[in-house]
């Protein structure tokens, strides 16, 4: 299920922004504005909201993760993946999911249908644990999970990831990280100054935004098939695999 796609050079190479069409009757334009289009305060409301939940951005995320599986087993590590694993069971031989949310209860607890929990193995994350898994995986997918570890842990992490992967295989990386756009600036100071109060007054073990993916990447000789970006860049999912040809069939 593969698609092809171009290779991604650099992670730090910002998404082609397409032109935006003339309108040659301004007449209609004029006419068409009111009800029909949205106010500016509207839309920057809705902007704001998007940047500082990043959830909301997950539904057009997950299909276009589908669209890139390829058929056999398949590994996913991250938060809430409970209702993702069984819907992508409907179309994959075996699904095994690991849950890394530190609410995480049970399997029932973290699903909207535990009746179809018999589709997929669902288990609690321990990356200390992740050595004892040596199944092969064609699709393995982490999802918001690499922003509750620090750079060695987050290596660690991607390193096994490699081992598990079959030589055809994919590593699809869904990730926070700080935004590339200027007017996004500001929220992103304000979510760092509230990170940094609740982790040095509150005492809490905050999530934080990842940064050199791509040394980490180089060092375990990972390619960069794809890349989607969202939330102004503020979440990035890579596609990436043990070697240049290995999504292209």
């Amino acid at each position: 299920m593969a698609n092809e796609n171009p290779k991604v050079s650099s992670m730090e190479e910002e998404p082609e922004i397409p032109e935006i069409p003339e309108i040659e009757n301004h007449d209609v334009e004029e006419e068409s504005r009111g009800e029909s289009q949205p106010s500016t305060k509207h839309i920057i409301s809705t902007k704001i909201k998007e940047t500082v939940n990043l959830d909301l951005f997950l539904p057009n995320i997950y299909s276009w993760i589908r669209n890139k599986l390829k058929t056999g087993p398949t590994l996913i590590i991250g938060e809430n993946i409970g209702d993702f694993a069984i819907e992508i069971s409907k179309h994959l031989p075996s699904v095994i999911a690991k849950e890394c949310s530190s609410t995480y209860i049970s399997p029932a607890a973290e699903v909207k249908d535990a009746s179809r929990l018999e589709k997929i193995d669902f288990k609690p994350f321990d990356l200390q644990k992740l050595p004892e898994i040596n199944d092969p995986f064609i699709n393995i997918i982490v999802i918001f999970a690499l922003r509750k570890y620090e750079r060695d842990e987050q290596k660690q992490l991607l390193s096994e990831c490699k081992r598990m992967m079959t030589k055809n295989g994919q590593l699809i990386v869904v990730g926070e990280f700080y935004a590339k756009s200027v007017f996004l600036l500001p929220i992103t100071a304000i979510k760092e100054l509230t990170r940094a109060f609740k982790r040095i007054v509150l005492k809490r073990k905050m999530d934080k935004p990842v940064t050199k993916l791509d040394k980490i990447a180089n060092d375990l000789e990972l390619k960069f098939f794809d890349v989607k970006y969202d939330a102004g860049g503020r979440v990035r999912t890579y596609v990436l695999t043990k070697r240049w040809g290995a999504l292209v069939s």
